[in-house]
């Protein structure tokens, strides 16, 4: 390129390029092996440079795509927890359901358990106003027992004088209306008003107006009056009647029991009378 210049310049644009002005003419050099070779190294560094980005290019997609692995299995493992959250709010929505039916139930059972509680308390209530009642009166019937009781010791003691009484009468003399008789082949039976049987066998003697027996226990509660029968050999209807026992007497463990014959019917007197005659 040519300017007008009115003298010779020259000025050094580039290293490897220069402007010279001569008589008003601007001449640009330019040394084409510098330039080719600056070219070059400027390749050469953006190779470089590219093969660098090449480099962290592949190492980038590297780490994209275990990246991309990662993401997948922590999809697969968000899906997996997922699901098994829903399972799980399943099963505790059933279970708080089963909770809630069972408390449900369990306040019905306990409604029911306080009305029959309540129930329970009214009755022992009453049983102990029962109870309270029935200790009084078992008092009162104490009372009356202890009254009584005072009552029997008194004929008891009685009883037991009277039996004195008649022990020593009997002990100083006894008086018979007729005389006794051993009949061994005779069996009597002496019981209670009651029916309880207090002797059966044979006599030790007999009279149409008394009879002696003995007895290895002790009779509790003796009677007054007895019944007494007596079965005879050869006698078809035994001869029945009605005593009372006038004296005990306690000989080495045996007790002895003396009895009045107090009611004979006429015809079994007159039978008595007949075997205590024949036996003769």
């Amino acid at each position: 390129m040519l300017l007008p210049n009115s003298g010779k310049k020259e000025m050094q644009l580039m290293t490897n390029a220069c402007a010279v002005t001569e008589a008003d003419v601007l001449t640009i050099k330019v040394q084409m092996s510098d330039v080719v070779k600056e070219l070059n190294q400027l390749v050469d560094h953006w190779k470089a440079r590219a093969e660098r980005f090449h480099a962290q290019w592949e190492a980038n997609e590297w780490y994209l795509g275990e990246a991309r692995a990662t993401v997948g299995r922590l999809e697969s493992q968000l899906t997996e927890l997922r699901e098994a959250y829903a399972r799980l709010e399943a099963s505790l929505t059933l279970q708080l359901h089963e909770q809630a039916r069972q408390r449900d139930e369990a306040n019905w059972y306990l409604d029911e358990l306080r009305v029959v509680h309540e129930a329970l308390r009214q009755q022992t209530r009453e049983l102990i106003e029962q109870l309270t009642q029935a200790k009084d009166d078992v008092e009162v019937l104490r009372r009356v027992a202890e009254a009584r009781q005072d009552d029997l010791d008194t004929e008891r003691d009685r009883r037991r004088a009277a039996e004195a009484d008649l022990e020593a009468v009997r002990r100083h003399g006894e008086r018979r209306g007729a005389v006794r008789r051993q009949r061994p082949d005779m069996v009597a039976e002496v019981r209670a008003p009651d029916g309880l049987l207090l002797f059966h066998g044979c006599l030790p003697n007999i009279s149409v107006t008394g009879l002696a027996f003995g007895t290895d226990q002790l009779i509790e509660d003796v009677p007054d009056f007895v019944e007494v029968t007596l079965h005879v050999p050869g006698i078809a209807r035994p001869i029945e009647g009605v005593g009372r026992l006038v004296w005990r007497e306690a000989v080495e463990g045996a007790n002895q029991w003396g009895c009045e014959l107090l009611d004979l019917l006429p015809d079994n007197r007159r039978s008595l009378e007949d075997v205590l005659a024949n036996g003769a």
